[in-house]
């Protein structure tokens, strides 16, 4: 059973359990940390801008002590990814670690100054990177600018104790402009061309969990179109956390069966859902036999493309998936 939920409310009741299960369009869950009794909730802030050339893929993690920046740069033309990550530690942890809906945050090291800043319009990235992939230097300034649009907004228990808790936001509908230098290799992103999403969540998690979502986001014609798709994570009787947009409209899918091969990510993996709703196959990209990923501490990153028919657009006229470029993340929390 899928259940939207249309009416503003908060995320816990007075006794730091979840409120209720389910789904929005709109960002109308009320969430305030000090409303948990959690001992430690853990945040992931992601974000990938894509033009068809380059990717970049950026996600910020606070789990317990831990604070890492973890940077992903795919050419999708010449073929070839470059990942590195850095984790601090802090004495204990601290929320105000990672970025808000508004101000500006900051990490700064030896090796990286990432900042990051809410502006009217949307998000602006700006990185330096050195000794990225232990051999280039990275910078990238990035203005993302947001469009309007629906977002997919989840809220679930863990297995149904509700004092653990899943909460998560997905924004798509970015445009995105800027530059990004690897080494002495320069990309140009424009706003006509280049699409970018940003993925936030927060949880509070009784076990360990392996994690996978297969996003694609791009311009078919004048028509924009995301997906994002993701293994069970937390209680989903009343909603997941699959769905797709189309012109900034989203259309929920309920479960989504995957098939692929244990332990080799570089054979296929099948997509099903639905009476033929959707029906994909994500192949990854090879480089001289060699499977296109980034590998960060517990995340891997995978490059490829999805072929395929999707019909809840029109299930008279399909869209159709032909090469188009897509990643799928695997992570262990």
């Amino acid at each position: 059973m899928q259940r939207e939920i249309i009416n503003p409310c908060r995320v816990f009741e007075e006794n730091g359990h979840v409120m209720q299960a389910g789904w929005a369009k709109s960002p109308i869950f009320s969430f305030n940390r000090e409303d948990s009794k959690a001992r430690t909730i853990c945040r992931r802030e992601g974000f990938c801008i894509n033009n068809g050339e380059v990717s970049l893929y950026l996600a910020l993690e606070r789990f317990g002590r831990e604070l890492s920046v973890k940077i992903a740069v795919a050419d999708l033309r010449r073929g070839g990814v470059i990942g590195d990550c850095v984790t601090k530690r802090a004495l204990a942890p601290k929320w105000d670690e990672l970025p808000e809906d508004d101000g500006e945050f900051f990490y700064s090291d030896k090796r990286i100054q990432l900042q990051l800043t809410s502006v009217p319009e949307g998000k602006v990235l700006k990185c330096v990177f050195e000794n990225f992939g232990g051999s280039k230097r990275l910078a990238f300034h990035v203005i993302m600018a947001h469009l309007g649009g629906d977002s997919m907004n989840e809220l679930a228990p863990f297995e149904r104790n509700r004092k653990f808790f899943y909460f998560k936001q997905f924004i798509p509908c970015f445009a995105a402009k800027g530059q990004i230098q690897v080494g002495k290799i320069n990309y140009s992103l424009d706003s006509s061309s280049a699409c970018a999403y940003h993925d936030r969540t927060c949880f509070y998690k009784p076990r360990p969990h392996s994690y996978q979502r297969l996003s694609t986001d791009f311009m078919t014609g004048e028509n924009r179109f995301t997906l994002n798709l993701a293994s069970r994570v937390g209680d989903n009787r009343f909603g997941n956390e699959n769905c797709f947009f189309y012109n900034g409209k989203l259309e929920k899918l309920s479960h989504i069966d995957i098939k692929f091969t244990p332990k080799r990510i570089d054979r296929p993996f099948y997509f099903r859902g639905g009476i033929s709703a959707l029906d994909i196959t994500f192949k990854p990209f090879t480089v001289k036999g060699d499977t296109m990923k980034a590998e960060m501490n517990n995340t891997t990153i995978l490059f490829g493309r999805l072929y395929g028919t999707i019909n809840r657009v029109n299930y008279d006229k399909p869209l159709v998936l032909d090469n188009a470029q897509a990643h799928l993340v695997l992570s262990d929390f």
